[in-house]
């Protein structure tokens, strides 16, 4: 009787620390969800904002200007920084964790294999 005790209080203290670590990582993925779809909008904000830099490098009036093609460049240099941060894992990671809850290992394979 008194090793039931201690028993049942270990068992009800894991079971809470287990649910409040699922909810934590729930509400984690989430805050990467987001993240991950910011960072996207940035990216296609920050190209745009380029290809209105190369139309005006382009004209007449500005053709040879060296502020507008040092912006050009740094622009270009902050869209391969966003770049590599989606590239480490933010997008593949939560499309890959989408698929896996929907499809099975085999339908991942085979859709794979066809993309191939």
């Amino acid at each position: 009787m008194s090793i039931e005790i201690p028993l049942v209080i270990a068992l009800i203290i894991s079971i809470s620390a287990n649910l409040l670590g699922f909810y934590y990582i729930r509400d984690l993925l989430g805050r990467l969800g987001w993240l991950t779809q910011n960072m996207m909008t940035l990216n296609e904000l920050i190209l745009g904002y380029k290809k209105h830099l190369i139309a005006t490098y382009e004209l007449e009036q500005f053709y040879g200007d060296t502020q507008i093609k040092t912006l050009i460049e740094h622009t270009s240099d902050l869209v391969e920084v966003i770049e590599d941060y989606m590239d480490v894992g933010l997008d593949a990671e939560l499309i890959e964790s989408e698929e896996g809850l929907e499809l099975s290992n085999e339908e991942i394979y085979d859709k794979e294999t066809q993309e191939e």
